[in-house]
């Protein structure tokens, strides 16, 4: 069955969520570009150590490639309003759990600064935010 397409939502509304997936490609942005053509950057930030070409293969493949695509989706699902709940959904959907399992992360091994528990809860922060909006896209209007 085929899901229908979005309910109108207002102008001020929809902008807003449009806005929020493009500064949130943005910010993959800027973390993917880097990992892209130098995934030794991710070693030096977060303390990974790399024992072989494999590790650099699999920086540059998650967090250059992967991260590159989720931006590049987010980036054309603000382009059209009737996209633009499915790519707050998958926002959601992603994020919440990288969030939630960093921090599980810094409950069980500790931090060193506070890095990890902040980006923890803007995952978390901004995840929710986006399954909220996603739900208010498709709600109908009084």
């Amino acid at each position: 069955m085929r899901e229908s397409a979005p309910l109108a939502a207002s102008p001020k509304l929809d902008r807003f969520a449009r806005g929020f997936l493009l500064a949130s490609a943005i910010v993959l942005l800027a973390y993917a570009l880097p990992f892209l053509f130098a995934p030794r950057l991710l070693g030096q930030l977060v303390q990974i150590e790399y024992v072989g070409p494999n590790a650099y293969i699999e920086i540059r493949a998650f967090y250059g490639g992967l991260e590159l695509g989720i931006a590049l989706y987010l980036i054309w699902s603000a382009r059209a309003a009737q996209r633009t709940p499915y790519a707050l959904m998958m926002f959601g959907l992603v994020f919440f759990p990288a969030g939630a399992a960093r921090a599980w992360g810094v409950l069980q091994y500790g931090a060193t600064g506070p890095s990890q528990p902040l980006v923890a809860a803007i995952e978390v922060v901004g995840a929710s935010a986006a399954l909220w909006l996603a739900r208010a896209l498709r709600a109908p209007r009084a």
